[in-house]
């Protein structure tokens, strides 16, 4: 299962870890392939969490490269620099002993790639790193967001259902990523975006940079969703005005 462990991020200081320039460097990020245990923040490696990783197939390490540049051009450097301190791209990751295909803490983003073949395209992959980096952004810059107007959106008397965030949705299966027409109604991109609200923004997040077939069509149709997506553009515009709905309507 490809997923995304955002639940921790809120909770976890970063912890000592080994840090390098990476096994290369991309728009002065590392990025890392190799695994070893302490890339992890500590209370990731312990019960019940018990993380766990393996490093990148060397086959792989070109194509993420490729796929990570593309992906880190659409951001100004300042942006980089203050919010982005290393990107690891590992064969897979486990936690509560599912695997996960992206996940944040403090200013690092993880991802999975175990291959085109076994589902992580090139689209999939940029996606999950916007995906992480939106709540990086979220988490360091709240101010900017407006919270009020987000929830004002869904509908009466909604709540998000996931105590744990998104694991919850993950252990029931409730966690599919795919565009959902009945749920866009509702103003919910996918079913997993109904988890948390953090999750609802990394969903729209991920399109606004990397949109999946029909996103903008969708967007336009669903005047919930307009709306959510219009405050997430200007949440990003406050960070740089280069974030333009005509910037990410041209991606």
């Amino acid at each position: 299962m490809k997923t995304v462990l955002t639940v921790l991020a809120f909770c976890i200081l970063y912890s000592t870890r080994v840090q390098s320039q990476g096994d290369t460097v991309i728009r002065g990020v590392p990025i890392h392939f190799d695994y070893s245990h302490n890339i992890f923040p500590e209370s990731w490696r312990v019960t019940p969490v018990s993380g766990t990783g393996g490093s990148l197939e060397r086959g792989e390490r070109q194509r993420s490269k490729l796929i990570l540049s593309r992906s880190l051009v659409k951001y100004p450097v300042h942006i980089l620099q203050r919010n982005l301190r290393s990107v690891f791209v590992l064969r897979f990751m486990k936690f509560y002993n599912v695997g996960y295909g992206g996940t944040n803490s403090d200013m690092d983003i993880f991802i999975t790639n175990d291959g085109n073949v076994l589902g992580y395209s090139d689209k999939y992959i940029e996606q999950t790193f916007h995906h992480e980096f939106s709540s990086i952004l979220f988490r360091n810059h709240p101010a900017l967001f407006d919270e009020p107007a987000w929830k004002n959106c869904n509908p009466p008397g909604f709540d998000y259902t996931d105590p744990e965030n998104g694991v919850g949705a993950i252990r029931n299966n409730r966690s599919s990523q795919e565009i959902d027409t009945a749920l866009c109604r509702l103003g919910f991109l996918t079913q997993y975006a109904m988890s948390g609200l953090e999750n609802d923004i990394n969903t729209i997040a991920q399109n606004l940079f990397k949109p999946a077939d029909q996103f903008w069509e969708t967007v336009d149709l669903y005047p919930s969703l307009t709306a959510k997506t219009r405050l997430l553009i200007l949440f990003y515009q406050q960070l740089d005005p280069v974030f333009t709905e005509t910037y990410f309507r041209n991606q």
